[in-house]
């Protein structure tokens, strides 16, 4: 349960830099139009990837300085979007009792998993950016955690760009 809220405060950090256009798309929904009302993580990804495919936090190695430019070389150990989405389904089996009479939720391959799983999630956050496109900003913020402490790097782009 706390590891599926925690991936719920990703998605919902994953807003925060996006949340004019967030709010605007959530507007347009047919159903539940407010999203002040939103929880679930997935949703919340999917409702991001239409106005911003580069939402998702981009996990990075330590910058390297190569002729008086910085370069963030992306991290291997990541967590990517399609794992988030796989986790928290997978982890939404467990929120209720189980019916005995139902099928195996598999908690023991889910309990050997997890630790890899955390230590991924906890290392793309530890280094990572998100790109951010507003009609007032467009650029990337790089954002660390040192000893529990966020540092931000703000990188703002003249226009259009590109993830690569």
């Amino acid at each position: 349960m706390q590891l599926r809220k925690a991936m719920e405060c990703i998605a919902y950090s994953s807003i925060s830099p996006n949340i004019s256009a967030y709010k605007e798309f959530r507007e347009k929904a047919d159903k539940n139009k407010d999203y002040r009302k939103d929880f679930n993580g997935n949703k919340m990804l999917k409702a991001l990837g239409a106005i911003n495919k580069d939402f998702y936090p981009i996990a990075l190695e330590k910058p390297t300085n190569v002729d008086g430019v910085w370069n963030f070389g992306r991290n291997p150990k990541t967590f990517s979007r399609k794992e988030f989405e796989k986790l928290y389904d997978r982890l939404g089996k467990f929120l209720h009792a189980d019916n005995p009479w139902g099928t195996d939720k598999f908690y023991q391959a889910l309990a050997k998993e997890l630790p890899d799983k955390i230590n991924n999630i906890q290392s793309m956050l530890t280094l990572y950016m998100t790109v951010i496109r507003t009609p007032d900003f467009k650029g990337v913020w790089v954002i660390e955690i040192i000893n529990g402490v966020p540092s931000i790097t703000v990188g703002e782009a003249d226009g259009e760009f590109s993830v690569k």
